[in-house]
C-alpha cells in the first residue's frame, strides 16, 4: 500500500513514502491456479460457467496510483508484459492503457504492475482478463486535477465502471476533507465503484489507525487483508475540524493478499467481473454493487483467529449497533456467492405484507429520493418444510449525499448528508413480523447487516426503514439444504432415469434451482453433488409409483429415458461416463 503525506498549503499532495514492497511468493507469482482463486471460489465458477464466465470486459476501469517519494513520477502500469499484452488473454486482445494525467515520469511503477494491475486486469491473475480499456492517473495530479481539492471548481467526472486506489493519506487537514467530500459526490453522480485500500499493518500484536483518505469516505468499499495485517477499527479522526462520519468501523470486505495493496486489486477485479454480468441492470449501481460484494463475503475462515493485540480468539463477530466485524469487515471476499447473488436478480420490496417471498438469493435497488411518503418497506423470506438455511447473509447499503450548496456552476461547495436506515428481520410463521429474531440498527453507518445461522422451517420478514427521500441497495444469499435428500425429481415416486434426465437438462442452473429441477440436497443449484445423491438413491421409491404407461413414456422427448429406466444399474455406468468431465 502506498502512503502519501499532505500538508494544508500544498496545493497537491505529494508522495513522502513508499512501504517496502515485499517479493511475491512464487505460488502467487505463476501457479496455474492462484491460491485466492480457490479461497475466494472463483475456481469454481470457473468449472460452472466455462466458456460462459465474464471476464470483466466492455467498458473502462481506472487505476490511481501514487508516484515514489524520488519524485521521478513512475505511476504507469507496464502493459508489454505477458499479463497485459495479449499472449496469455484468450482472445489475444492486448490492454490499451491511456495516461489520464500526461505529467512527466521516467519508467514504469513495479507497484502499479506487479503488485496492484496484474491483479486487477491481468490474463492470469485477476478475476478480469477480458478489462482491456484501463485509464492511469498519477495520484498527485489526480487529487488536484480531477478531484480539484485545493480550488473551487467542481470535480471532473469520472466515467468508470470500476477505480482502484492502492493507496493512502495518514495526515488530517482541509484538503482531505474536500477529497472525502469530492470523491463521494463523484462516486454517487458516476455511479462509479471506488475501491480503496486499507494500510498494511504488519505489526501484528499493536492496532494500526485508519488513514484519512480514503478510507473514512462513505461511499467507498474499504478493503483490509485476510490475515488481519492492516489498519483497523473506527473512523475517530476530525477531518480539517469536522467529524467526517465518526464511529464507523472499517475495512468493508477483506481478500487474501498478504498485501492491502493486492487485496484492494481483488475486490476491484471481482467489481469489474460484476460489473459486465450485471450490465444494463440496476445491479450495477454503486450502492448495489457494494450491497452484492459484501453480502458475498463469507466468514468461516475466521472461526480460530487469534487477534495477537489482545492474545485471545477473535471469531467473526458484530452487534445490533455494530454491522461490520471490527477487523474484517462484512468477511472474506468469495467470487462465487457474490455473482450467485447478482444472477439471482432484482426482486422488489412491498409496501405492506409481501404476497410471496423472495427467492433465496438476489438483490433490490429501490429509488425512493422522490418519495417523501414511503413507509416501511418488506421482503419475505421462506424455509421450506424439510429444510433448513444453515446461513443467511443480507447487506444493506446506501451512499452519503453530497451536495453543492453553490448557486454558482464554476464554484464547488459541497456538503455531504446521511440518512439514517435500519434493518430488522422477524419471524412471520404465525403472524405478520410475529417476533423480532435480529436487527441491524446503527446510527453512524451507511451499512446495515443481518447475519443469521441454522434457520428453521418458517416465513420470515424483513423490514427496512428510514427510505424515505434516499435510494438504496440490497443484497442477500440465504444457503439451505433439505433435511432428507430427494433425487425423485419429476416426483413419480421412483427415482429412476427420467429423474437422471431432469438433473441432466437443469445442470447449469446455479442458483434459486428448485427440487424438480434436479436439487436433490436442496442448496439452490444443480451440479455433481446432486447427480451423486441421484446415484446413492437409484432404484428407492417415495411413494407408491404411478404405472407406468406408454402415455407417459412418450412425454419425454430423449429416447434416452427408456433406456435408462430399462437399464437400472448399467445406467448409473452410463451416466458416470457423461458426467466424468463435469466433477467439481
Amino acid at each position: 500500500m502506498r502512503e502519501f503525506s499532505s500538508t494544508v498549503r500544498a496545493k497537491r499532495l505529494v508522495a513522502t513514502s513508499l512501504l517496502a514492497l515485499a517479493a511475491l511468493p512464487a505460488s502467487l507469482a505463476g501457479a496455474a491456479t492462484p491460491a485466492w482463486f480457490t479461497s475466494t471460489d472463483y475456481t469454481k465458477l470457473q468449472q460452472r460457467l466455462g466458456s460462459s464466465l465474464p471476464t470483466g470486459a466492455g467498458g473502462t476501469i481506472s487505476l490511481v496510483e501514487a508516484s515514489p517519494a524520488n519524485g521521478l513520477g513512475s505511476y504507469l502500469v507496464d502493459v508489454s508484459g505477458p499479463e497485459f499484452n495479449g499472449s496469455l488473454d484468450p482472445g489475444g486482445v492486448p490492454v490499451v492503457l491511456t495516461d489520464g494525467s500526461s505529467i512527466a515520469h521516467v519508467g514504469f511503477s513495479s507497484h502499479a504492475t506487479g503488485i496492484v494491475g496484474q491483479y486487477y486486469f491481468g490474463s492470469t491473475q485477476s478475476f478480469a482478463p477480458g478489462a482491456n480499456s484501463v485509464v492511469n492517473y498519477d495520484a498527485s495530479a489526480w487529487l488536484s486535477n480531477v478531484l480539484r481539492i485545493a480550488g473551487s471548481a467542481p470535480p471532473e467526472p469520472q466515467p468508470f465502471r470500476v477505480q482502484n486506489l492502492s493507496w493512502v493519506v495518514p495526515g488530517v487537514g482541509i484538503q482531505e476533507l474536500a477529497a472525502l467530500r469530492r470523491y463521494d459526490y463523484l462516486i454517487e453522480t458516476s455511479e462509479l465503484t471506488a475501491v480503496v485500500g486499507a494500510n498494511n499493518a504488519d505489526n501484528f500484536t499493536s492496532v494500526k489507525a485508519h488513514p484519512t483518505l480514503f478510507a473514512y469516505a462513505y461511499n467507498t468499499i474499504v478493503v483490509g487483508r485476510s490475515d488481519g495485517g492492516h489498519s483497523r477499527g473506527q473512523t475517530n479522526n476530525f477531518v480539517g475540524g469536522v467529524a467526517y462520519g465518526s464511529g464507523r468501523y472499517r475495512p468493508d470486505v477483506v481478500a487474501p493478499s498478504t498485501l492491502a495493496s493486492s487485496s484492494t486489486a481483488m475486490v476491484s477485479s471481482a467489481a469489474t467481473m460484476l460489473h459486465q454480468s450485471g450490465a444494463g441492470t440496476d445491479a450495477v449501481r454503486s450502492e448495489v454493487m457494494k450491497a452484492v460484494i459484501m453480502a458475498g463475503a463469507t466468514k468461516t475462515e475466521f472461526a480460530t483467529w487469534l487477534d495477537q493485540t489482545s492474545g485471545l480468539i477473535n471469531p467473526w463477530n458484530h452487534t445490533q449497533t455494530r454491522p461490520l466485524d471490527d477487523v474484517f469487515g462484512a468477511g472474506e471476499l468469495n467470487v462465487y456467492n457474490s455473482y450467485a447473488i447478482q444472477l439471482g436478480g432484482k426482486q422488489s420490496a412491498s409496501t405492506a405484507a409481501p404476497a410471496a417471498a423472495v427467492k433465496p438469493y438476489g438483490w433490490d435497488y429501490q429509488d425512493r429520493k422522490s418519495d417523501s411518503s414511503v413507509g416501511d418497506l418488506y421482503y419475505n423470506f421462506e424455509v421450506p418444510i424439510g429444510s433448513t438455511a444453515p446461513e443467511l447473509s443480507i447487506m444493506l447499503n446506501w451512499n452519503a449525499k453530497v451536495v453543492d450548496t453553490n448557486a454558482d456552476p464554476n464554484i464547488f461547495t459541497p456538503m455531504q448528508s446521511l440518512q439514517n436506515l435500519d434493518l430488522q428481520f422477524y419471524d412471520s410463521s404465525n403472524s405478520f413480523m410475529g417476533t423480532m429474531i435480529d436487527q441491524s440498527i446503527s446510527t453512524v453507518d451507511n451499512v446495515e447487516h443481518i447475519y443469521l445461522t441454522n434457520l428453521g422451517p418458517g416465513v420470515y420478514t424483513l423490514k427496512v426503514s428510514g427510505a424515505a427521500n434516499w435510494d438504496y441497495g440490497l443484497a442477500w444469499r440465504m444457503a439451505t439444504s433439505f433435511n432428507s435428500p430427494n433425487a425423485d425429481f419429476n416426483g413419480d415416486g421412483i427415482v429412476d432415469g427420467a429423474d437422471f434426465l431432469v438433473w441432466q437438462r437443469n445442470s447449469s442452473v446455479l442458483v434459486n434451482a428448485t427440487n424438480s429441477q434436479g436439487d436433490a440436497d436442496g442448496d439452490g443449484d444443480v451440479d455433481d453433488d446432486d447427480l451423486t445423491l441421484f446415484k446413492s438413491l437409484f432404484g428407492t421409491t417415495t411413494a407408491p409409483p404411478p404405472p407406468m404407461s406408454v402415455a407417459r413414456i412418450a412425454a419425454v422427448p430423449e429416447p434416452a429415458a427408456v433406456a435408462l429406466a430399462a437399464a437400472g444399474v448399467a445406467a448409473l455406468g452410463m451416466m458416470t461416463r457423461l458426467t466424468a468431465n463435469r466433477r467439481k
